[in-house]
């Protein structure tokens, strides 16, 4: 039984519940490690073979992955991605928002040499080549981000993590149907106590629900599946 913590505890079933053919291939993106929060278990215990990996980050010898999986590894900027490789599935599980930042000391965006630099639609341009990578109309890219107004910095006042409120969810909408995609299907989860769940509509984007949101660390969950039109 794996056990599922916190936001994971909705965002693993909402991209778990779509994976219905253990033959297709499937990317995670944001993935090096495993074992930890539930997302390759999960995937892993569907009976998938055909997974690929991929992170800023090295899959080292000791890693779940490398001890559970024979799934390959691809360690890059998600943005410099081989867009030769298709995928009928790709999972990005709380990834996007932290795309253009910093995160566990480690800057995103293939190390950005300048000081005080992030790139603030870095987010934008991993969703948009994620849709590259669909292999037809019946391929899915699920993923989940942290909805709310707020931002997430470090100490240094280093930011590692961004919201999406109602504007920046229709901006990316607006980004997926130019390019030619949709959003197939769209939930919003919330919790008081990230142990308790209920599923929301999405009027929990009203500013007037800001009050429910935690500034510190997200409590509303906004998960979305995207095809190709």
């Amino acid at each position: 039984m794996i056990q599922l913590q916190g936001t994971k505890i909705v965002e693993v079933p909402y991209f778990a519940n779509q994976l219905i053919d253990n033959t297709k291939s499937v990317l995670i993106i944001g993935e090096c490690q495993g074992g930890i929060e539930g997302v390759s278990e999960t995937i892993h215990a569907k009976g998938f073979v055909n997974v690929n990996t991929t992170d800023i980050m090295p899959s080292k010898p000791e890693y779940w992955l490398r001890q559970n999986t024979n799934w390959e590894h691809i360690q890059c900027d998600f943005i410099e991605f081989d867009e030769s490789n298709k995928y009928d599935f790709i999972i990005s599980i709380s990834v996007f928002e932290h795309f253009g930042f910093w995160f566990a000391g480690n800057r995103m965006a293939n190390g950005l040499a300048e000081d005080d630099t992030c790139r603030w639609n870095h987010d934008i341009l991993g969703i948009n080549k994620s849709c590259k990578l669909l292999k037809d109309r019946d391929s899915k890219l699920i993923i989940t981000l942290p909805a709310g107004p707020y931002m997430n910095y470090e100490d240094s006042g280093e930011p590692f993590l961004r919201y999406y409120d109602q504007r920046r969810q229709n901006l990316i909408k607006q980004e997926l149907k130019r390019n030619g995609y949709f959003v197939s299907d769209e939930k919003f989860f919330y919790s008081s106590d990230f142990s308790n769940w209920e599923e929301m509509t999405s009027e929990i984007n009203d500013p007037k629900y800001y009050s429910y949101y935690n500034i510190y660390t997200p409590n509303v969950i906004w998960g979305l599946t995207i095809q190709k039109l």
